[in-house]
């Protein structure tokens, strides 16, 4: 009887262990048919404005590389909006550097094209926006995503969006940085299997 209960819990165990990825897999996939949702009402870039509907189809991008880091505001997220214990799951799966880098494999999120953009990176939130124009003439914007972390069970998932953008207002302090427009996003799974965006948290994610 003890062996039989043995078996089963490390039965469980590995469950969870391959459920996470499978979840991680979704709640990513939701994200990114959610990255008009996280670019509505980021300044100046209000496409909810009818102003917007001039832009170039082209000019917001997302880019191919997944990013990690701020695992500070990170930690102050969760423990925000999640119990303790799922809190720490949580900032286990995010790890202390923000999630691996990984490549996203669709040539779209949503309506924006998903595109090779590493090579003009110049620092953590800045591009080359000279040799990217040359190569992509109408980019004004790039999207920049995580990859999910993903509590044990597969419930909650977050990820974090970041808006980088080519023209700095000039009103905006301090000014030796790029202009940037972060956020953490929560993810419920549904019901129905879905994953379903819950909580956002906006600003400036610098750490």
């Amino acid at each position: 009887m003890r062996i039989l209960g043995i078996a089963l819990a490390l039965t469980c165990v590995s469950s969870l262990v391959a459920q996470e990825p499978q979840a991680a897999d979704a709640v990513f996939a939701a994200a990114l048919d959610d990255v008009l949702q996280e670019l509505r009402g980021a300044p100046p870039l209000n496409l909810q404005h009818p102003g917007d509907r001039h832009l170039p189809t082209d000019a917001v991008v997302v880019a191919r590389r997944t990013i990690g880091g701020a695992p500070v505001a990170y930690r102050a997220f969760v423990d925000r909006y999640f119990g303790s214990v799922i809190a720490e799951e949580l900032q286990q799966s995010y790890g202390d550097n923000g999630p691996a880098s990984r490549t996203i494999n669709q040539t779209t999120a949503g309506r924006f094209a998903v595109l090779p953009l590493e090579q003009f990176e110049t620092g953590a939130f800045e591009y080359d926006w000279q040799r990217l124009n040359k190569e992509y003439p109408n980019v004004r914007f790039v999207v920049r995503l995580s990859w999910p972390a993903v509590d044990r069970l597969g419930t909650y998932g977050v990820v974090r969006y970041e808006l980088i953008g080519r023209d700095r207002p000039s009103t905006l302090r301090p000014p030796n940085r790029p202009w940037q427009h972060a956020s953490f996003v929560k993810f419920e799974k549904q019901r129905d299997g879905s994953w379903k965006r819950t909580i956002g948290e906006t600003g400036g994610i610098w750490n």
